[in-house]
Protein backbone atom coordinates (compact mmCIF):
# COMPACT_ATOMS: atom_id res chain seq x y z
CA UNK A 1 0.00 0.00 0.00
CA UNK A 2 1.02 3.32 -0.47
CA UNK A 3 2.75 5.51 2.36
CA UNK A 4 1.91 9.06 3.29
CA UNK A 5 4.69 10.61 5.06
CA UNK A 6 3.12 13.49 7.71
CA UNK A 7 5.28 16.25 8.82
CA UNK A 8 5.27 16.82 12.37
CA UNK A 9 2.84 20.02 12.05
CA UNK A 10 0.12 18.53 10.56
CA UNK A 11 0.14 15.15 12.81
CA UNK A 12 -2.16 16.46 15.00
CA UNK A 13 -5.14 15.39 13.54
CA UNK A 14 -2.98 11.82 13.07
CA UNK A 15 -2.81 12.07 16.31
CA UNK A 16 0.95 11.62 16.31
CA UNK A 17 1.45 9.32 13.33
CA UNK A 18 4.52 10.14 10.86
CA UNK A 19 3.66 7.28 8.17
CA UNK A 20 0.28 6.18 7.17
CA UNK A 21 -0.18 3.45 5.01
CA UNK A 22 -3.85 3.97 3.00
CA UNK A 23 -5.30 2.58 -0.03
CA UNK A 24 -5.69 5.12 -3.44
CA UNK A 25 -4.98 5.23 -6.70
CA UNK A 26 -3.21 9.14 -6.67
CA UNK A 27 -1.92 11.29 -4.72
CA UNK A 28 -5.25 13.12 -3.69
CA UNK A 29 -7.47 9.34 -3.02
CA UNK A 30 -4.07 8.50 -1.00
CA UNK A 31 -4.44 12.19 1.14
CA UNK A 32 -8.51 11.43 1.38
CA UNK A 33 -8.26 7.89 2.97
CA UNK A 34 -6.05 9.90 5.42
CA UNK A 35 -8.83 11.93 6.34
CA UNK A 36 -11.45 9.41 5.83
CA UNK A 37 -9.27 8.14 8.82
CA UNK A 38 -8.14 11.14 10.88
CA UNK A 39 -10.62 13.80 10.51
CA UNK A 40 -9.13 17.58 9.71
CA UNK A 41 -6.41 16.15 7.73
CA UNK A 42 -7.13 17.17 4.32
CA UNK A 43 -7.98 20.85 4.95
CA UNK A 44 -4.45 20.96 5.95
CA UNK A 45 -3.21 19.94 2.58
CA UNK A 46 -6.28 20.98 0.16
CA UNK A 47 -8.69 24.43 0.25
CA UNK A 48 -12.04 24.33 -0.04
CA UNK A 49 -11.81 23.69 -4.14
CA UNK A 50 -9.17 21.19 -4.01
CA UNK A 51 -6.73 22.82 -4.87
CA UNK A 52 -3.31 22.21 -2.82
CA UNK A 53 -2.42 25.08 -0.18
CA UNK A 54 -0.09 27.55 -1.05
CA UNK A 55 2.61 26.58 1.60
CA UNK A 56 1.84 22.90 1.31
CA UNK A 57 4.37 21.05 -1.55
CA UNK A 58 3.57 17.30 -2.26
CA UNK A 59 5.99 14.73 -3.20
CA UNK A 60 5.73 10.90 -4.69
CA UNK A 61 9.29 9.45 -3.80
CA UNK A 62 11.24 12.45 -3.26
CA UNK A 63 10.16 14.12 -6.68
CA UNK A 64 8.01 16.66 -6.07
CA UNK A 65 4.85 17.14 -7.44
CA UNK A 66 3.08 20.09 -9.57
CA UNK A 67 0.61 22.33 -7.91
CA UNK A 68 -2.10 21.32 -10.42
CA UNK A 69 -1.21 17.28 -10.44
CA UNK A 70 -2.21 15.86 -7.29
CA UNK A 71 -4.51 13.16 -8.91
CA UNK A 72 -0.64 11.85 -10.28
CA UNK A 73 -1.40 8.44 -9.77
CA UNK A 74 0.44 5.90 -7.15
CA UNK A 75 1.93 2.43 -6.81
CA UNK A 76 1.61 -0.10 -3.85
CA UNK A 77 5.25 0.85 -3.20
CA UNK A 78 5.36 4.54 -3.92
CA UNK A 79 5.75 7.45 -0.64
CA UNK A 80 3.76 10.38 -0.68
CA UNK A 81 5.68 13.05 1.60
CA UNK A 82 4.06 16.56 2.37
CA UNK A 83 6.48 19.46 3.43
CA UNK A 84 4.65 22.10 5.57
CA UNK A 85 6.63 25.14 4.56
CA UNK A 86 6.70 27.95 7.43
CA UNK A 87 5.39 31.48 6.57
CA UNK A 88 6.53 34.29 9.17
CA UNK A 89 8.35 37.59 8.74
Amino acid sequence: MPQVEVPSRYRVPTRGEAIIEVEGRTVRECIRAVEARYPGFEELIFDSKGHVHRFVKLFLNEEEIPRNAPDVPVNATDRIQILAAAAGG
